[in-house]
């Protein structure tokens, strides 16, 4: 949270956006009359604008997405544009969401309008200041790379020279807007805001925060499905440096004066565990295969798949199983907190301000004023973040020990605190008619219900987050079942990058090349028929096939392989350029195409939201999923989880289609696609499906 002392050094314009029944408001910082000070959006005396950003920055290039939309309206050079992350608060909600949250790919297209309307409020604030002090009609002064120029006269002012005065002047309430052909910024692949600070070190990310007198804490977790039943901890008590050891959350907690302190510590900690209801990976897949007998609740049903498939000559069937997923964020968890007599500080690296303010509240007693949350940069988020349980723990050591504390996850720790992106099985029937389209789809997935481990209670019925992608898909088969069975395995599971999408499009779409392969059908023009009513997901299947050369066909000794999938508002379709060799995967080439609307905000950020998204899942495809023994994930850092290396990343080519429609999100749609791509060329090659993952085996 900005402090009234910064606030008030601060001086100049500073416009706030306050969230209404009907939207949102743009208003001066000076009028709100709640005692702790808020503001969006500053344009200083010396005529520097920054903009406080509520999403959080995890390298997703929101920092510079949003100071864009801010920079455009007010025309304002982007040299001297700075992005600053918005204090914790009701008054940075989204007002979308009704929380403070970056997730679900939802940044930029939900603050679009918001923060445009903010910067061209501004923007006309300073000129009818200056047509007040210039007395001329407002309509012959422009404003121009912060500057309002008199286009009679020729003469300048910075607009900083302009803000005090135009503080004392009403916000207009429906400030006019630019066209797209005034843009200035709008559309165009401008500098990452954060590049620098990133390069030179400074970048402050969550562990580079200390308080003075602190202590350092980690914590020994239980296998899941298991409990601590008792600890002896007489020998890590005469640890030099250990300060306190006491239990938290659902382990025991060791702190010290020092990392070395609390590890070493740890080590000679004596736990005693309860048994675990998980047991191992093969435990855990016999489990999710036997879910597949249950009868599932139906997300969607259209016509008779039963009849149609039993009445069918070429029919298949195809059962899948996918692993449990780490989310692998360079940046382990860590959270940094001060708790005393004037309130409570906290540095996190979160996706969640407005968990960590009802953790904090909740555990300290304190009121939301008191509470003054810092978000750091993230080094890589994935959903982890959004999850705010090591905030908890935090939170608690620092009021048992009293004192403040900086609690830290090692690489195994972080693994073994699991939410992970839950394993699921599916059971897929399918057929064809006579002239080989699909006529029948069944579609019975089971999976842990990610939505009710967020809310922590049961609900009864169909997760979305398990059906997702699959429910609403845009295929027109006209005998469709989709079912959801849940499993209640006591293992954590969370929002990993594209949610449900991330099984449910590998499922789908190497089914559906199953189904053309089934009918005869060549991919592409299987899908573009299915898709018929469907023309910006038709566009995006016809550029990458374009591109990619799909139609002349792969090179001498590879394969193509095709996927197709929509979430978050966006279209995406991707061609990937395999060959097998000695059992070792290439992907060599990897074309994509992308649909998100009508307008592109940044296409660089685009294009690195596509790359990342590509390199990720493919890594999942190929290598990662979590082992367990006894109820302890076995593979709990990179050496035994391995991740795809740079000399195996393959050369992506990104082409951003242009469409009527809404403005849909960037940072998951990238990732469905590729797994499932990789998987068809994979086909292509052995004439075996892939249904059990990842590739190289667990």
């Amino acid at each position: 949270m900005i402090t009234r002392r910064e606030f008030f050094k601060l001086g100049g314009l500073s416009l706030v956006v306050v969230a209404t029944p009907k939207g949102f408001d743009v208003v001066k910082a000076s009028e709100l009359k709640r005692h702790s000070p808020r503001l969006w959006i500053n344009l200083s005396e010396d005529n520097y604008l920054t903009v406080f950003v509520n999403k959080s920055e995890m390298g997703q290039g929101v920092y510079t997405g949003i100071a864009q939309l801010v920079a455009d309206e007010l025309d304002f050079p982007w040299e001297r544009v700075r992005a600053r992350p918005a204090p914790a608060g009701k008054a940075y909600v989204d007002p979308y969401m009704g929380s403070q949250l970056t997730g679900g790919s939802t940044s930029i297209r939900h603050m679009f309008g918001i923060m445009r309307s903010a910067g061209a409020a501004m923007r006309d604030m300073l000129l009818q200041t200056a047509s007040q002090l210039w007395r001329v009609p407002k309509n012959r002064l422009k404003a121009e790379l912060g500057y309002v120029i008199d286009t009679k006269s020729g003469r300048r002012v910075p607009y900083g020279k302009l803000s005090s005065s135009a503080m004392k002047l009403p916000v207009p309430l429906y400030p006019k807007l630019k066209e797209p052909e005034e843009f200035r910024y709008i559309g165009k692949s401008l500098p990452r805001i954060d590049l620098e600070d990133k390069v030179n070190g400074s970048a402050r990310f969550g562990l580079d925060h200390f308080f003075e007198g602190q202590i350092y804490a980690v914590i020994e977790r239980p296998p899941f499905g298991g409990r601590v039943v008792s600890y002896d901890s007489s020998k890590t008590r005469k640890v030099k440096g250990v300060t306190h050891v006491f239990r938290v959350g659902k382990g025991v907690a060791v702190c010290g004066e020092s990392p070395t302190a609390v590890l070493e510590g740890r080590k000679k900690l004596r736990v005693k565990y309860s048994r675990s209801s998980v047991g191992s990976t093969e435990d855990l897949k016999e489990h999710y295969l036997g879910l597949l007998k249950r009868r599932g609740f139906v997300a969607r049903k259209d016509g008779d798949p039963k009849e149609a498939y039993e009445k069918s000559g070429k029919k298949i069937e195809l059962t899948y199983l996918l692993p449990y997923l780490y989310h692998a964020c360079m940046e382990p968890m860590s959270c940094t907190v001060k708790l005393d007599r004037e309130g409570c500080t906290i540095y996190v690296p979160t996706q969640s301000q407005t968990s960590v303010l009802r953790h904090a509240r909740r555990i300290t007693g304190l009121p939301e004023s008191r509470i003054r949350v810092i978000t750091t940069y993230l080094g890589g988020g994935f959903g982890r973040k959004s999850n705010s349980e090591f905030v908890a723990e935090a939170l608690k050591i620092a009021k048992k020990a009293e004192r403040p504390v900086k609690l830290f996850y090692t690489r195994e720790d972080d693994v073994q605190s699991g939410w992970f992106r839950p394993m699921c099985s599916a059971l897929l029937r399918g057929s064809v008619d006579e002239s080989g389209m699909p006529d029948s789809l069944y579609f019975k997935i089971a999976v842990p219900a990610v939505f009710e481990w967020a809310v922590g209670k049961e609900r009864r019925g169909v997760d979305r987050a398990a059906v997702s992608g699959v429910a609403n898909t845009f295929y027109e088969i006209p005998n469709l079942r989709v079912e959801f069975v849940k499993s209640k395995v006591k293992v954590p599971v969370w929002f990993w990058r594209s949610v449900g999408h991330t099984h449910n499009a590998y499922i789908m779409e190497t089914f559906i090349d199953q189904l053309a392969h089934l009918g005869g059908r060549d991919p592409v023009e299987l899908r573009l028929e299915l898709l018929g009513m469907h023309m910006r997901a038709q566009g995006v299947i016809e550029k990458v096939a374009e591109a990619s050369g799909w139609h002349r066909g792969p090179k001498e000794g590879q394969a193509l392989g095709l996927a197709y999938h929509y979430s978050f508002g966006t279209h995406v379709a991707q061609v990937a350029e395999v060959s097998l060799v000695g059992g070792k995967v290439n992907v060599h080439r990897v074309v994509c195409a992308v649909d998100l609307g009508p307008l592109v905000v940044n296409p660089d950020l685009v294009v690195q939201q596509m790359e990342s998204g590509i390199i990720m899942g493919l890594s999942a495809f190929l290598y990662e999923g979590v082992r367990f023994k006894d109820g302890f994930a076995v593979n709990n850092n990179y050496d035994t989880y391995p991740i795809l290396k740079m000399e195996e990343t393959p050369e992506i080519e990104v082409h951003i289609v242009r469409s009527e429609g809404e403005m849909g999100g960037i940072g998951e749609p990238g990732l469905p696609p590729i797994a499932p791509a990789v998987a068809n060329a994979l086909f292509r090659i052995t004439g075996k499906p892939v249904t059990e993952l990842p590739y190289y085996g667990l």
